[in-house]
């Protein structure tokens, strides 16, 4: 694997340049925190790309039956989730980048291909990771470099230790504007935007606890779609800023004991195909030899216990 390390002040990132430039280690030396959910190497938890680091998804979420159609060109991925038949995620996330430049606190990797998933375009995703001692910083770059409109479904599967400095008193904000429901036997949105309930009354206060209580659930950002978690006990606090661009989140912590999933997305799930359309869905593209920047922040303060 090409692990690369940087570093500023007491924080520390490593990226995993040959898993899709997934930045899988972010820490704090002087906090004693861990903010991400780091992998196991050694037991295969590469299997399950998606619950340690912040791995890229391309295109994001689940597409029905694997195709839609745009433009009068029929867009077709293979079925890689067979029990909801759908194609999921991309393939990014296990894809090796290219190393472009490096220094202690700074890389910048790139991919470029005319061939992926039988994806009728040549395009080239850049990511640059850049640490302060306040944070990191990651800027995505999607560039289309064919001759016809191309759409750009991109999310980040961004998974933090629920418990990232070794406290429990853990609270969980996110700015939510409305939940689109989903039918949870293939976790396609089902067009209801139903009305806000315990769950998405705590994530919007700032009150949701990660531990013991599953959830999963969708949802359009409110402007600025901010995330955070609170650890009262160590009075410490992990921040997550999205680009506006990245407009919708999908909120998971699989059994409620150790890591939340806070993962923005540009689009909802299904975007091309979805219920309510690809207007209130957020399917996006990006034109003939043009580029799309995105940009996000995570970093950690103190707050008053």
């Amino acid at each position: 694997m090409r692990l690369i390390t940087i570093k500023s002040g007491a924080m520390s990132a490593v990226i995993n340049l040959d898993r899709g430039a997934n930045c899988v280690s972010l820490r704090h030396s002087g906090y004693g925190a861990r903010l991400l959910r780091e992998p196991d190497y050694g037991a295969g938890e590469l299997d399950n790309p998606y619950l340690y680091g912040m791995p890229i998804l391309f295109p994001v979420n689940r597409i029905s039956g694997g195709e839609y159609e745009f433009e009068g060109r029929l867009y077709r991925f293979p079925i890689n989730e067979p029990a909801t038949g759908c194609h999921l995620h991309g393939e990014l996330h296990r894809t090796p980048f290219e190393l472009v430049e490096q220094s202690e606190n700074r890389i910048v990797c790139r991919y470029r291909t005319a061939n992926y998933l039988s994806f009728p375009h040549e395009f080239e995703i850049r990511m640059e990771y850049s640490l302060s001692p306040e944070g990191l910083t990651h800027k995505v770059e999607v560039t289309n470099h064919s001759e016809q409109n191309m759409p750009c479904m991109l999310g980040f599967h961004t998974t933090f230790n629920s418990s990232f400095a070794g406290g429990r008193q853990i609270t969980a904000l996110v700015e939510l504007e409305r939940e689109y429901e989903r039918n949870m036997k293939n976790y396609l949105p089902t067009g209801r935007t139903p009305e806000p309930d315990g769950v998405t009354s705590e994530l919007s206060r700032g009150e949701f606890s990660p531990f013991g209580q599953a959830i999963s659930r969708h949802y359009r950002a409110k402007q600025g779609g901010l995330m955070t978690l609170t650890d009262a006990e160590r009075g410490l606090r992990v921040v997550y800023k999205n680009d506006e661009k990245y407009g919708f989140r999908l909120i998971y912590n699989g059994a409620g004991d150790e890591y939340i999933c806070l993962e923005p997305q540009n689009c909802s799930a299904n975007a091309p195909n979805a219920p309510f359309g690809r207007d209130e869905g957020g399917f996006d593209f990006i034109p003939p030899h043009a580029t799309k920047k995105y940009t996000s922040k995570i970093y950690i303060e103190e707050i008053k216990k």
